[in-house]
């Protein structure tokens, strides 16, 4: 029986990478958590999955969780640290938004999953990682969107394991696409017109073009399995369920939900200026947030690196389930009650 070990088993991503490897009894898991104790953990526990107790600030402790292991999957959170009132302080004090203080941590930590992997006793065994990656938006677009920061952190974790001797030819990526259930977070994804009652998406562009949606919960598992098992290693797969438009994505909530579209078949377009200043949060926030959509506007979601494969270029196409499913799936109580 191989190992697998898991960075992240309680989010949608590593939660979804456990289900697909315990359906498979030629594996078994081993998940890092920093409390093994937790009833978020203790689940996972009951299923059969091992707990480790580790951290992505320890390397000692990434080491030891890693030792034995086949594979592994990471993924390090740019987002949580931004909560940390800490991070606000320190941020301040040095005269740097809190999203590249959040940008530093999440490369420190991404360096540290790396120096683990590639430490001796881990070498033994392991024969692949896969990192949840994002592009290079700095320097995909050739320094004109330049504080797409959680995006440019991954990148730059993708290019120290490439760049390692002994965890480069091991390693593969996955950039996950833009997550379904977005709309529960971002209330310009999909949002009600006061006037009208009917439903539409706020977009800087016209909405026709697609846009990799990922049903992360569903789907991430199915495709890193692959990465690992099938897969030649280097590969940057782009994880997606689907490509589509945000006027598709809106005429399907409408045809599913039986709820009728504002604007412009669903379509709220709107400036730069205007996007930005509906967003929530500090001025640093708020043009992350833009860059964003500019990059996705201008460039693309892999900001047109021809490296990217998508799912059927790996014939992981089967893999994968559609947006139509997920909206049929979905609780959508929170959105219908706005």
């Amino acid at each position: 029986m191989k190992l697998i070990v898991i960075i992240g088993i309680t989010g949608q991503q590593g939660g979804s990478v456990a289900d697909t490897f315990l359906n498979d009894k030629t594996w078994h898991i081993r998940a890092i958590t920093r409390d093994p104790s937790r009833p978020s953990a203790q689940q996972w526990a009951t299923r059969g999955v091992s707990l480790a107790r580790g951290d992505v600030d320890d390397i000692a402790s990434l080491t030891s969780a890693f030792t034995g292991a086949h594979a592994v999957f990471a993924m390090t959170d740019f987002w949580a640290p931004l909560a940390d009132s800490a991070v606000h302080a320190e941020a301040a004090h040095r005269g740097i938004s809190p999203s590249q203080r959040c940008a530093e941590i999440e490369v420190q930590r991404g360096v540290n999953i790396a120096r683990a992997a590639a430490s001796p006793v881990v070498r033994r065994t392991l024969e692949r990682l896969v990192y949840s990656s994002l592009p290079f938006y700095s320097q995909l677009s050739g320094g004109r969107y330049t504080q797409v920061w959680h995006c440019d952190s991954k990148a730059a974790v993708e290019q120290y394991m490439r760049g390692d001797a002994v965890l480069g030819p091991l390693s593969s990526f996955i950039y996950m696409g833009v997550y379904a259930d977005n709309w529960r977070r971002v209330p310009l994804d999909i949002q009600r017109d006061a006037v009208s009652g009917g439903y539409w998406h706020v977009c800087i562009d016209d909405g026709r073009s697609a846009v990799p949606i990922v049903w992360t919960r569903r789907d991430t598992g199915p495709l890193v399995k692959k990465l690992v098992e099938d897969v030649r290693p280097g590969v940057r797969l782009l994880g997606c369920s689907q490509m589509i438009s945000r006027r598709e994505i809106m005429a399907t909530v409408s045809r599913v939900l039986g709820v009728k579209l504002a604007g412009d078949e669903g379509i709220k377009r709107v400036s730069d200026n205007e996007y930005k200043a509906m967003v929530n949060g500090g001025e640093a926030h708020r043009e992350h947030v833009l860059q964003i959509w500019q990059m996705l506007r201008d460039f693309g979601y892999d900001g047109g690196d021809r490296d990217t494969v998508c799912p059927a270029d790996i014939g992981a196409e089967g893999l994968t389930t559609s947006f139509e499913e997920y909206v049929k799936w979905e609780d959508w109580a929170k959105l219908l009650t706005r």
